[in-house]
């Protein structure tokens, strides 16, 4: 039946994002009427903040409605985690509990249950195939290890349909074009910062690596990281968007002349001091899932910035247009060797610290080539030998040539963007070694 319901959802999404705007529109109408009123009367937390600020459920039946329901913080989920934002009568048993990488401080679980994960799953899948790829593409995802442990392989992945050969980002690069070469792969996918560092190793090894597909997710991409992929590959890249607690919610088409915001599954607006910024200018994004009843986010704010734009892309589709931020990424660390590691390569690491009730919070700040600080907010017992151990951890991930230096702080400020970037390098990148 899984399957089933994941080849009907993938159907219609195929067939949804050709519809007018004002049509996918009214999807959205519909879904949000439906999600606002299973939220008020199944999930704690909403009830409680719905009736805390006065909103009717039944007060919201459009989309320029949303206002009068108050933000979700992370920290807000994070507080409320199971007991008041899982819908009642979910078992978490039974669910897929994917969770964020921590780049914040600490990680957020997500619950899909069967039905949400099959709606999730055939999300993901559109873009890939809108963009060219095949039913039986040889896929090599580049990844962290975390997400190659907890990823269940599916029965018709045994016979090669959408089957993915996970390769983990921190594994040495010999190993990982040792894969990637026997592999031949027909599409490349991964973090932007993971495909960066694999496609600068290629180029200096003049290597004929020639995917017909590749994919960047996970973080900002930088322009420079951008063209280094592409040269080192011979592609014309598709990055797409999002974020754990909704899964991809944007992305590019063969088009390129923008991202397409996946309006049947999400509201996303673009908000500054809480009011709606105009086209073409900067907001802080707040999601709407219209398909997680397990657990819902409804004007969830992760601190992400984007550009809404009212362009039509030239490739036909009615889903609505985004730009995201593009910039320079300092949060590639750079080792002696010359070896850099994306900030992923950190997340997982202290992801088990904090899973184990010992940290809070925490920043790892490259200032110098040889010296690595990794700030910490203590949760719980903290001691010298747990300083020990993470030292320990982080030394056996990156290796021994950087000295590492555990500093306990009261707090960790967030940046002007409301988020707190978990890894900041000082030491800066040749970016001319890309091309």
């Amino acid at each position: 039946m899984s399957s089933i319901r994941k080849a009907r959802n993938l159907y219609s999404l195929m067939k949804s994002q050709w519809k007018p705007y004002d049509e996918l529109r009214e999807i959205q109408n519909r879904k949000l009427r439906a999600i606002v009123k299973h939220a008020y009367e199944n999930v704690p937390f909403y009830r409680e903040k719905f009736t805390s600020f006065g909103v009717n459920p039944d007060e919201i039946k459009t989309v320029d409605d949303l206002p009068k329901i108050p933000i979700t913080t992370k920290q807000e989920a994070r507080d409320n985690y199971p007991g008041k934002i899982v819908a009642r009568g979910v078992d978490l048993k039974k669910c897929w509990l994917p969770h964020t990488s921590g780049s914040s401080g600490m990680p957020l679980y997500v619950v899909y249950d069967e039905v949400t994960e099959d709606y999730e799953k055939a999300l993901a899948l559109r873009p890939n195939l809108t963009c060219g790829q095949g039913l039986f593409d040889k896929w090599v995802v580049v990844t962290s290890p975390l997400d190659i442990i907890e990823r269940k392989p599916k029965w018709f992945q045994r016979f090669g349909l959408f089957h993915t050969i996970d390769v983990s980002m921190m594994a040495d690069l010999d190993e990982q074009i040792s894969i990637i070469t026997r592999e031949k792969p027909d599409v490349i996918d991964g973090y932007s910062s993971a495909l960066f560092i694999l496609a600068q190793e290629v180029s200096r090894r003049g290597l004929e690596i020639r995917p017909k597909l590749v994919f960047s997710t996970g973080e900002l991409l930088a322009k420079e990281e951008r063209e280094a992929i592409n040269a080192a590959f011979g592609v014309k890249m598709f990055d797409q968007f999002g974020c754990v607690e909704l899964s991809r919610t944007a992305w590019e088409c063969p088009a390129h002349n923008g991202y397409h915001m996946d309006a049947e599954s999400g509201i996303m607006e673009f908000l500054r001091d809480g009011k709606p910024v105009k086209p073409g200018e900067r907001g802080e994004i707040t999601y709407t899932n219209l398909y997680n009843y397990a657990m819902p986010f409804i004007r969830y704010s992760v601190g992400d910035i984007g550009i809404p734009s009212d362009e039509k892309c030239s490739c036909g589709r009615g889903l609505p247009m985004m730009k995201v931020i593009e910039g320079r990424n300092n949060s590639l660390v750079r080792l002696p060797g010359g070896r850099m590691l994306p900030s992923l390569s950190f997340w997982s690491i202290m992801g088990m610290f904090s899973e184990r009730d010992r940290i809070a919070k925490f920043r790892v700040i490259q200032d110098k080539l040889e010296e690595i600080r990794i700030q910490i907010v203590p949760k719980g017992e903290f001691t010298g030998d747990t300083a020990n151990l993470l030292v320990k951890h982080v030394a056996q991930s990156i290796g021994s040539e950087v000295n590492i230096l555990i500093e306990p702080v009261d707090d960790i400020p967030r940046d002007k963007s409301g988020k707190i970037h978990s890894v900041i390098s000082k030491v800066g990148i040749d970016w001319d070694s890309a091309s």
